[in-house]
């Protein structure tokens, strides 16, 4: 199969996408080169990269940018050493490197949101606005709510704001970079007591939900989304007549 058809299926899949300005799309390699193992994650960093030509990939479906900007730009990049490194490495090992972002964040059943709210046994929706969900959970307070995030994700650690022993019976949540004052009034809008979210700003929605007395746990950008990268092997495998493999992406940051 060549990886101008992966394209084709992922254009096929959400034509909507493609008909309006999108980060999606081929971001590095030859479209007519005949792929025989896929590697789907929430980013290719140099260290997933490396893992996927370990295990025999050639074409990688990414997330997330490849090089260090939403669009992919490479014009400033001309003489940046990381991305020399890593446009070398690719170049050498003749990879193809795919984006699949705007079609997904939202796509059913499999797509980052709901694989998260999956993933946490999230399941009565109070409301949603375009970016942000709230589900309706048995009580339980913040600080207990915070483990059983971190216990289910198998994240390294996790911070929130709030009292721990505050009650909370519904949570919103705003997977990726969706943390910020708007998101929060958004799940606040259908009775949200804490939102969870990928990043915040944390002079700005951090200081808001103190102050107001709403959770806020931000669990890491790409913590919040590597399921929905998960969910998106799952889907492929039977879907397209390749190996699919899912290369977990780390959290970046070291905990003490």
């Amino acid at each position: 199969m060549k990886a101008s058809e992966v394209g084709q299926f992922f254009r096929d899949l959400t034509p909507e996408v493609y008909t309006r300005e999108t980060c999606d799309g081929f971001k590095y390699g030859d479209q007519n080169k005949e792929v025989k193992k896929v590697a789907v994650t929430w980013m290719a960093t140099m260290g997933v990269l490396r893992e996927a030509v370990r295990r025999g990939c050639d074409m990688i479906i990414t997330h997330e940018p490849t090089f260090y900007n939403h669009w992919d730009k490479t014009d400033d990049l001309t003489n940046d050493p990381a991305y020399l490194v890593k446009k070398e490495f690719l170049e050498d090992n003749n990879l193809v490197v795919y984006r699949v972002h705007d079609g997904w964040d939202f796509y059913p059943e499999y797509g980052i949101l709901d694989s998260l709210a999956k993933e946490l046994d999230f399941k009565r929706i109070a409301g949603e606005t375009r970016w942000i969900r709230v589900y309706v959970i048995p009580t339980i307070n913040l600080e207990k709510l915070s483990r059983k995030v971190k216990d289910k994700l198998g994240i390294k650690g996790i911070r929130y704001v709030g009292d721990p022993d505050q009650e909370v019976t519904r949570v919103g949540i705003g997977v990726g970079s969706l943390g910020g004052l708007d998101n929060l009034m958004e799940a606040m809008q259908f009775g949200a007591d804490c939102l969870i979210c990928g990043e915040t700003v944390e002079w700005w929605t951090a200081r808001y939900a103190e102050d107001a007395n709403i959770g806020l746990m931000p669990i890491g950008h790409s913590n919040s989304e590597n399921p929905g990268m998960k969910g998106m092997a799952n889907f492929l495998n039977g879907r397209l007549p390749l190996e699919i493999e899912y290369i977990y992406t780390p959290d970046p940051f070291v905990y003490r």
